[in-house]
């Protein structure tokens, strides 16, 4: 963001402001790719503005990266340097980078309190957010969504679940279920009448 000011000959000081021209050019960007107004703006953890959008809005936004091919568009030349770098959007040894490695031509972005965002080069994506901004159903529940979309997941099988530790060791496995599909229904077992139970 820094290097973005001193190119356009805006101030350094105050970049994070949102009334600084820098974040005012983010927060026009934000809403052309997502085709929505942020709800409100907040402030995320590095204490860059936050807007608060839809999941529709934010895969919409992917989607379009993903997808752009146009010589000398903004979103073509975002798309490529993530594929070219994708330990820089989201550092090493963190699943986010793995995923953009694993899946050619993927574009991924965690953020703020469990979102995830992917997007494919044909232009599907997928935004995921847990509700308790917990972390560790994030990736679970995105490659699970990848598949659903006949995404070739087995090469992230390494990330596809997390496991439940008790007491510093494995006791358990965090794994996405078909949520996707109809719930299933049983048939009620009859109950015996009260008097009739030993």
């Amino acid at each position: 963001m820094a290097a973005t000011c001193v190119v356009n000959g805006w101030p350094v000081a105050g970049y994070l402001d949102p009334a600084h021209p820098l974040q005012q050019l983010v927060a026009r960007t934000v809403a052309d790719l997502t085709g929505e107004e942020p709800e409100r703006t907040s402030t995320d953890g590095c204490g860059t503005p936050l807007f608060a959008l839809t999941l529709r809005g934010m895969a919409r936004a992917f989607g379009r990266l993903a997808s752009a091919t146009g010589p000398g568009s903004a979103e073509a030349a975002v798309a490529g340097a993530m594929r070219r770098h994708p330990g820089m959007a989201a550092g090493e040894d963190r699943d986010v980078t793995a995923l953009m490695r694993l899946v050619p031509g993927l574009l991924a972005k965690d953020g703020f309190e469990g979102v995830q965002l992917v997007g494919l080069p044909d232009g599907r994506a997928v935004a995921v957010k847990v509700s308790d901004g917990g972390d560790r159903a994030r990736m679970p529940v995105t490659v699970h969504l990848l598949a659903a979309l006949d995404v070739d997941t087995s090469p992230l099988a390494g990330i596809a679940s997390a496991p439940v530790l008790g007491g510093g060791r494995p006791v358990g496995l965090l794994q996405a279920v078909d949520f996707l599909a109809a719930p299933k229904t049983s048939t009620p077992t009859p109950c015996k009448d009260r008097h009739d139970i030993p």
